[in-house]
């Protein structure tokens, strides 16, 4: 089973609630909001934001609203700048990473309303020709099953634990491939976007290199001859051009 670098984990019940001086949280939407918009990810080292590391030594993150008084101190500051400017374009994003000694991908998520306005958007990117690379693979939804990818990459699926106590004990690992279906995914996403959206589509873009490659040759090429500074000159590219960007406005 492929490895991935960034499991994207929402736990809830063991970390928000072992601590007395935190609020009772009765309810999966209360939990959510409260990790999004209050608690946010607690630990900031070298940069890199997180909750804690699983037994797996991956880090956990939680979520956070762009639309919280947290954001910006959420924000890693490699890719701080260009998530801004889209959420000033109005764009809903909800991931984003400015690589790390275990990943070197500095990737940025966007979810949309519908599949032709994801579409609209990637073309609109692929006009600035920025240097960046799509990953349309994240969702894991039983609905949407995440696709199988090469062992030796580095993709991310989207993981997310909403109403099922049963796994609040569970070690991370189990949680990680507990299956959610699409309404799930769209009740959690509109707390996270203060929309009420029937639907969602996301898609992930990179900066400077592919999160797929398409060989093994072509890993081994950017394990051994990664350029950060192919990636600085693709993300300062974007940051000039992320103007001509249309509006997000659904």
């Amino acid at each position: 089973m492929m490895k991935s670098q960034y499991e994207i984990q929402i736990t809830y019940k063991q970390q928000y609630e072992q601590q007395s001086s935190e609020p009772e949280l009765r309810t999966p939407e209360d939990k959510h909001r409260y990790a999004m918009f209050v608690k946010g990810n607690d630990f900031n080292k070298g940069g890199r934001t997180f909750i804690f590391r699983d037994e797996l030594g991956q880090y956990v993150s939680t979520f956070v609203s762009q639309y919280s008084p947290i954001i910006e101190k959420n924000l890693e500051p490699g890719v701080k700048d260009a998530v801004l400017a889209l959420h000033q374009k109005g764009y809903l994003t909800f991931t984003s990473c400015q690589g790390h000694d275990d990943s070197k991908h500095r990737y940025i998520g966007i979810v949309f309303n519908t599949l032709e306005q994801k579409k609209e958007f990637m073309f609109q990117m692929n006009m600035l020709k920025c240097d960046i690379y799509w990953y349309d693979n994240v969702i894991n939804s039983v609905e949407r099953p995440w696709k199988d990818v090469p062992w030796w990459s580095d993709a991310i699926k989207l993981h997310i634990i909403y109403d099922d106590d049963s796994f609040a004990k569970s070690t991370v690992v189990d949680r990680r491939d507990k299956p959610y279906t699409d309404e799930e995914l769209t009740k959690f996403w509109n707390i996270q976007m203060c929309r009420e959206y029937e639907h969602y589509e996301a898609v992930i873009f990179t900066f400077g290199y592919p999160m797929v490659e398409k060989n093994l040759f072509q890993k081994l090429k950017k394990l051994f001859f990664y350029n950060k500074y192919k990636v600085e000159a693709s993300y300062n590219d974007f940051l000039n051009k992320v103007n001509k960007l249309d509006s997000y406005e659904a």
